[in-house]
Parts: C-alpha cells; sequence; structure tokens
C-alpha cells in the first residue's frame, strides 16, 4: 500500500510552483493571441484603406485628365503665352511645370515599387521651366506631351500593387511619405495647378 506521503500530491495536487508557472504560460499565449489579433486587425485596416486611398485618387485623376483635356485644347496659342506679371508663368510655363511634375514622379512611382523605400532629390522647379523655353514652344505640343504623360501615369499607378503602396519615399530632405500618399499628392498638385490655367472653370467638384 502506498504511503501517505507518496500519495499526498495526488490528492493535493502539484506543487505551488508548477501551477504557478502553467498560470503564467496560460496568461503568455492570451496575451499573444490577443496582440496578434490586434496586430492582424491593423494590419487589414491598414492595407485596405490605403487601397481605398489610393482607388479614390485614381478615379479623382482619371476624372480630372478628361475633364481638363478639351478645355486646355480649347485655349488659344496667343493666350496660353500671356503672363499674368512680369514674374508670373503663363499657361504655357504652368502647364510646362506639370510636364516636368510628371517627369520626376514617374521615376517616383516606378522607382518606389522596386524596393521598400527610394532616396530621389526635389528638383529646381523655376530653373526647369526656364531651361525648357516652355514659353516658346507651340501650345499645341505641350498640351499633348501633357495629356500623353499623365495618361501612362493613370496607367501606371492603377497597376501598383497593393503591398507597395506603403513603400517609404524620401525626398529631398522632407520627412519620408508613402508611394501611395505621393500619388495622392501629386493629383491634388495637378488640380491646383490646372485650376491656375482653367480659371473660369472650377475643378473643385472633380473626384468621386
Amino acid at each position: 500500500m502506498a504511503s501517505y506521503s507518496t500519495m499526498r500530491p495526488l490528492l493535493l495536487g502539484p506543487p505551488a510552483g508548477n501551477v504557478l508557472t502553467l498560470l503564467l504560460l496560460l496568461v503568455a499565449v492570451l496575451v499573444s493571441v490577443w496582440l496578434l489579433s490586434v496586430l492582424s486587425k491593423w494590419v487589414t485596416e491598414k492595407v485596405w484603406k490605403g487601397k481605398a486611398r489610393m482607388q479614390n485618387s485614381l478615379k479623382e485623376f482619371e476624372s480630372l485628365l478628361s475633364m481638363a483635356l478639351p478645355l486646355l485644347q480649347s485655349i488659344s496659342e496667343s493666350e496660353s503665352s500671356i503672363r499674368p506679371a512680369s514674374d508670373k508663368w503663363s499657361k504655357k510655363e504652368i502647364l510646362g511645370h506639370l510636364i516636368d511634375s510628371a517627369s520626376n514622379n514617374h521615376q517616383r512611382f516606378v522607382r518606389a515599387q522596386l524596393s521598400s523605400e527610394i532616396r530621389l532629390p526635389e528638383y529646381e522647379q523655376e530653373r526647369w521651366v526656364r531651361a525648357q523655353s516652355y514659353e516658346t514652344e507651340s501650345w499645341e505640343n505641350i498640351v499633348e506631351l501633357w495629356k500623353s504623360f499623365n495618361l501612362h501615369l493613370l496607367h501606371v499607378a492603377a497597376k501598383i500593387p497593393v503591398d507597395k503602396a506603403n513603400s517609404l519615399c524620401f525626398i529631398g530632405e522632407n520627412e519620408p511619405v508613402t508611394l501611395e500618399f505621393l500619388f495622392s499628392g501629386y493629383v491634388d498638385h495637378v488640380k491646383h495647378h490646372l485650376q491656375q490655367i482653367l480659371t473660369e472653370h472650377p475643378l473643385k467638384d472633380v473626384g468621386v
């Protein structure tokens, strides 16, 4: 027959230290499950919210191009060359600046898909406009180039994979932004300058 000292652990359970270890292990498992749940929810929301913002920006950009193109084409050569002041850009130069912006952002949109982060310089906007002498280019050619470049950017942006929308972009000395944020900012930039050209045609209602 087993002695009392032998049966005691069976009657009273495992030593207190083992119980504490099991409780700590159970708490650790529960905390891990909770953290995984929270992390999964955060990642899902971030990805899908980013995707929704990207889709909204794409739709706004497409609408903007569709609305602006015939209005730009209706502007005469003489009107496009007028400077409202000696230190202000003409319509030609403003649209030329948007071509420069498209050129620089094309690099950003593509390169940001090829790595988790990119570092690119800013560009000297005033000097770029002067160096290319948009003022002596025909308005028809400028409009056509702007149209073609931006239709291509629309195509490029529409093909950006969801997991690349969060790639970090370091532009000059500015704080890093995501590729999705960069594209959204580009659309706002285009809209702002188009409104300077198309003063009689409000573009504030363009969007989704």
